[in-house]
């Protein structure tokens, strides 16, 4: 019988291995993210604060909170629609919600709780909601309602977004006013 001699690795060649194998499982991972849209719907429940960001007028703290799931046509599920989550977001942005009008989003922070125990998060980075002309005018998401779109970080794991529709105009006449799209992760 013949012994075999073990040769010592080196320990830079260890760690080196471990980042490699490390970087490769988060591109996996992100990857698999990347391909993984998560419908939504629900409410906004908080208008936001007035503030002031960088010197310009803003609304702070505007809340969105919601469930998984849109209607089959993509539009807003009632709770507890699929019954595979909950998420919150909150929004700081400048300029007025308004028919023929947009604001910007320049903030703010988003989390998800997935119900088999995974819980995504990370800050909102920039974003658009625009409306259109009227409430008889449909850009996309039905007569009277916004479109949206923001971008988001992902914590660990880098980027992601959220797109969907808001539906608040005219002012009074949607209580709450309601929220359906989808988290793009």
């Amino acid at each position: 019988m013949k012994l075999r001699r073990r040769i010592p690795m080196p320990f830079s060649l260890t760690i080196r291995s471990f980042v490699l194998a490390s970087a490769l499982l988060l591109m996996l991972v992100s990857t698999a993210l990347a391909a993984a849209p998560v419908p939504v719907s629900g409410y906004e429940i908080f208008l936001g604060d007035n503030c002031v960001i960088k010197g310009t007028p803003a609304t702070c703290g505007a809340t969105f909170t919601g469930w998984t799931g849109v209607t089959g046509s993509g539009g807003w599920l009632p709770f507890p629609g699929t019954r595979g989550g909950a998420w919150s977001l909150q929004v700081n942005y400048t300029g007025q919600p308004m028919f023929n009008g947009s604001v910007t989003i320049v903030g703010g922070k988003w989390s998800f709780f997935f119900f088999d125990g995974t819980v995504l998060y990370g800050k909102v980075i920039s974003g658009t909601v625009t409306w259109p002309a009227d409430a008889n005018t449909s850009i996309g998401c039905g007569d009277g309602v916004a479109v949206g779109e923001a971008s988001l970080t992902l914590a660990g794991a880098g980027d992601a977004s959220l797109t969907g529709c808001l539906h608040d105009l005219p002012k009074g006449a949607v209580i709450p006013p309601t929220v359906w799209g989808s988290f793009n992760f």
